[in-house]
């Protein structure tokens, strides 16, 4: 952990008044989330992204179904990316190989990678909602499970990034498995087309999280979509988040053994 550690310590070096500088990290997750907390430009970059589409997207009259479609992309590339690039960057810096010859079950390793990764995550994603909230005030059941979707959206982007990143060592492929993964996965969620009223169509996507999101976000966006209440979209969040910790949990063998 010192290794993964030492970027911290070198900006609090040059700079003794740094504010991570006195932070000592006790657990993996506090490792990593000191590691990226301490990429300030970076970091930076990650916050201003989403506000950049998000603020012209929800204030200037976009028709909501397109809207809370571009939104649900968003929120799905934010936590897929981030972490399916991170864990490959890690892997190829030998600092999984590292991990893996520590006392720790793998499944500790995978989920506190996923939750450090969540965490800022999870920023980026409530920033999104309060932008929401701000230019378009829906009522508080509506926000409060909608924020509660988009975290729970933000997890299960967590797990398939560590999902993707278990089958290569190059961070550029984490892109090509990302569109060959997503694209069915939100078509059926009915994004691009609409929940269908039956049919084998309305009952896949009413078990896919991003169908909810989207709803969510259209209804908050002033949209009305055909289906979708607070009630639905709370345990929906529930649910996605069991499914989200529990997968990441189980990577924990895959992410430490090298693809092939």
């Amino acid at each position: 952990m010192a290794d993964r550690a030492e970027p911290v310590r070198r900006r609090g070096g040059r700079a003794a008044h740094a504010p991570l500088s006195g932070l000592v990290p006790r657990q993996l997750w506090q490792l990593e989330l000191l590691s990226q907390l301490a990429r300030r430009r970076a970091l930076a970059v990650r916050m201003a992204f989403p506000l950049a589409l998000v603020i012209p997207l929800v204030t200037t009259g976009a028709p909501p179904f397109f809207a809370g479609m571009l939104l649900v992309v968003l929120v799905t590339l934010i936590g897929t990316v981030g972490t399916g690039v991170g864990v490959t960057r890690a892997r190829a810096s030998g600092w999984l190989d590292r991990l893996a010859v520590l006392p720790l079950p793998a499944w500790r390793v995978s989920g506190e990678l996923f939750l450090a990764a969540f965490l800022v995550d999870a920023v980026q994603g409530s920033v999104m909602v309060a932008v929401v909230a701000v230019a378009h005030q829906p009522n508080p059941a509506l926000l409060g499970t909608t924020w509660a979707l988009v975290l729970s959206v933000l997890a299960l982007a967590n797990a398939l990034g560590l999902g993707l990143a278990a089958l290569t060592d190059h961070p550029g492929e984490i892109m090509l498995y990302l569109a060959v993964l997503l694209a069915p996965l939100l078509f059926l969620s009915g994004l691009f087309t609409g929940v269908p009223a039956q049919g084998i169509g309305h009952v896949v996507a009413g078990l896919l999280p991003f169908s909810y999101l989207h709803q969510a976000f259209e209804l908050a966006l002033g949209g009305n979509p055909a289906t979708g209440d607070p009630a639905s979209f709370a345990v929906a969040a529930a649910v996605t988040a069991v499914v989200a910790v529990t997968a990441a949990a189980g990577l924990g063998p895959a992410i430490l053994r090298r693809p092939r």
